[in-house]
């Protein structure tokens, strides 16, 4: 058995979409028709509200499965895209016409969403298998203030290189484990004519999710520096900072030549038609690119490091808790549903159905179809010891100017050779240190 570890953020995946599940002869928890009480034998439908619009299918999937066991709970899927889910959800929250199970952002958005008293709490009581998930993957959807679980830790991601794996055998090109060696490959792919990095500075969150909170840990010595840099004993103007800012330096040329108009999907877009050896993204990238519609295999490595031997640090991010709304009428059925969500079937269905969207339970290794989904989870560590936390992900968000403002301002700026690494680190820390106290 092997321990996933989900952590959260972010925020922040483009996906398309959009669907309903048919129609049950049941009203939605907004209509009148359906209240039921729990248990009874009368059919009872949930609408789940989503930012992941691309998995519609997928969900379905899941829904079919959950219903050869509760056949008389109907369940609509019903997404909207990442950009406008915030203020979609802010509205239907606003207006009473919000979902009875709706996903929840990691950390102070969430936390935002319960002190403001629309999410049920959770415990091991209602929700049994609860007991799988660790505890820090918990404290990620727990109240700093009660103590108080408010979501259901749905999945994690984390950051790395997807390449194509076909290219690569045919150029006898070798994964690196050095960013000597990593900058050695890719100038053997660009003397073959083909763009070496998939990646651009178009959508402001892809700087700052995946290339600001993905790559720094191997620079600065992992989770240890990020908790010092909480706590104020460590500063982003510290040298291990700034080195890898300095490294991100180099990336522009091996990018786009035209990297301020290449945003995700054109990225994505790039690696499939093969123009692009090798694509800067998260986990959920496994189930972005439709393996369907490419001719070539596929692989990934995680972040370089210094030195040959050194840890292999893994940045990542909590993908996605499940909150029960406040105001829903059928919250026992969503209990059942989201317990349901956390059994060892359940969690092996959906990390085969939504490769790169870690479950938090426990599954069994061997039941992981996809050999790069299987390798991108096992990145993490045996006992997920090489996890770290993006910088913006936790604490740092909590101000204004936040942390992810100033990386998609700052590091863009680095990317695009506007801004040296030094003034890049200097203008982060006196952002923060405008309102996080630690830094003043």
């Amino acid at each position: 058995m092997k321990k996933l570890l989900f952590f959260l953020l972010a925020g922040l995946f483009v996906f398309a979409a959009c669907s309903n599940g048919e129609d049950t002869g049941a009203e939605s928890k907004n209509g009148t028709d359906d209240d039921t009480e729990a248990g009874s034998d009368e059919e009872v439908t949930l609408d789940i509200f989503s930012w992941r619009s691309g998995d519609t299918e997928e969900f379905d999937e899941i829904i079919a499965a959950f219903n050869e066991e509760y056949p008389d709970i109907h369940i609509n899927f019903e997404p909207t895209t990442a950009p406008e889910y915030d203020s979609a959800l802010n509205t239907q929250l606003s207006t009473g016409t919000a979902a009875d199970i709706f996903f929840v952002r990691p950390f102070a958005l969430g936390e935002n969403i319960y002190d403001a008293g629309h999410l049920e709490v959770i415990t091991e009581t209602d929700i049994e298998n609860l007991a799988v998930v660790d505890d820090i993957q918990k404290d990620i959807y727990t109240s700093g203030e009660t103590d108080e679980l408010y979501a259901l830790p749905f999945n994690f991601v984390s950051y790395g290189f997807l390449y194509n794996k076909t290219m690569f055998e045919e150029n006898g090109w070798e994964e690196p484990e050095t960013w000597e060696e990593f900058y050695a490959l890719l100038d053997d792919i660009s003397q073959e004519g083909v763009t070496p990095l998939a990646l651009g500075t178009a959508d402001d969150w892809v700087v700052d999710e995946i290339v600001g909170s993905g790559f720094y840990p191997s620079f600065v010595g992992g989770e240890a520096w990020r908790e010092g840099l909480l706590a104020g004993e460590n500063s982003l103007t510290d040298p291990e900072y700034v080195a890898f800012l300095e490294n991100l330096t180099r990336w522009s040329e091996y990018m786009p030549d035209n990297l301020e108009g290449i945003g995700y999907v054109d990225a994505l877009q790039m690696f499939m038609a093969e123009n692009a050896a090798i694509w800067v993204t998260g986990s959920w990238a496994l189930t972005d690119l439709d393996q369907d519609e490419i001719t070539f295999d596929i692989d990934m490595f995680a972040s370089p490091v210094e030195n040959s031997g050194d840890q292999r640090w893994v940045g990542f991010n909590g993908g996605a808790g499940l909150g029960i709304n406040a105001a829903s009428e059928h919250q026992e059925e969503a209990r059942i549903f989201l317990n349901w969500l956390m059994s060892e079937d359940a969690q092996a269905l959906t990390l085969n159905l939504l490769p790169g969207q870690f479950p938090p339970g426990d599954i069994p290794v061997d039941q992981i179809e996809d050999p790069t989904n299987r390798k991108w989870l096992e990145a993490g560590g045996e006992n997920n010891e090489n996890y770290a936390v993006g910088l913006a992900f936790e604490g740092l968000n909590a101000g204004d100017p936040t942390m992810g403002t100033l990386q998609m301002e700052n590091i863009s700026q680095v990317l695009q050779g506007a801004l040296s690494p030094e003034e890049a680190a200097e203008n982060m820390q006196e952002g923060l240190s405008s309102w996080y106290e630690p830094f003043q």
